[in-house]
């Protein structure tokens, strides 16, 4: 099925917040064709609204996180000898340590304020490579680009905060990362069952693969050729560079801090 071209009227006509966002969910080329000549400001309420989103699966994590970390502190009190003795008072070190700003307020905060970096980087990098070639576009539109382009991750940040509040549990395996093959938890045990430096990479990698990310990158195709007028092909080769450098960056970060846990541990 192919989209027909939008007519000029119809590409310089401001669709409102709803408007984009069934647009892009439904003809994506021809609403992201709208931002070449401005889109009023639903664009500033998607980023609002996607800071919120973002939030969402960390509302009911946070007491299943508090619940499930007060049992692995018990467990591991009640594994180490001689601790009754060490003078840490058991109940304040628990209580801290499962405090709402800890397991809720803290995660959402991040969550929220890593998205607009995400945002900000995703937008400028595009910009970057987008102008090197020959791009005809500015920083604000490929923000907006991005913004929009995010909405599948918006519909993923919805589903998982209904899931783990119906069954009142993490989702600890996000994406593929089920296949990476780490070692389970031992609650009494936690430092001896981290993974390796090669299993947490590849962890890493296979959780952010899913569906979303295909659409969100596809999406990210229509929009830089809709508003830079570049061909489909530098689209996909922008985007595609721009994913497997933030990627790489992800998992040395992984690596890296794997590699520190397990000299700490082992040190």
């Amino acid at each position: 099925m192919t989209e027909t071209t939008a007519s000029p009227a119809a590409a310089t006509a401001n669709p409102g917040f709803l408007g984009m966002v069934w647009g892009v969910l439904a003809k994506p080329r021809a609403t992201f064709a709208t931002l070449r000549n401005g889109s009023g400001r639903a664009w500033i309420l998607m980023a609002i609204l996607g800071m919120m989103l973002v939030t969402l699966p960390v509302i009911p994590s946070g007491p299943i996180t508090t619940r499930q970390t007060r049992e692995q502190m018990q467990i591991q009190f009640e594994n180490q000898p001689g601790f009754d003795e060490s003078g840490v008072d058991v109940e304040q070190a628990t209580s801290f340590a499962t405090s709402p700003i800890l397991t809720t307020v803290v995660p959402a905060v991040f969550a929220a304020i890593g998205r607009v970096f995400s945002w900000l980087i995703w937008s400028g990098a595009l910009y970057l490579l987008a102008s090197m070639v020959g791009g005809r576009s500015s920083f604000m539109q490929l923000l907006q680009v991005v913004i929009w382009a995010w909405l599948p991750y918006a519909l993923r940040s919805i589903l998982q905060a209904v899931y783990i509040t119906a069954t009142q549990t993490v989702i600890a395996n996000p994406g593929l990362s089920g296949f990476a093959g780490a070692p389970t938890p031992d609650p009494s045990d936690p430092f001896g069952s981290m993974p390796s430096t090669g299993t947490a990479v590849l962890q890493t990698f296979l959780g952010q693969i899913d569906i979303y990310l295909f659409w969100y990158l596809a999406l990210l195709v229509l929009g830089i050729t809709a508003v830079t007028k570049l061909s489909r092909r530098k689209s996909i080769g922008l985007v595609l560079i721009v994913w497997v450098v933030f990627m790489a960056v992800r998992l040395i970060g992984t690596a890296v801090s794997t590699n520190l846990a397990s000299g700490f541990v082992g040190g």
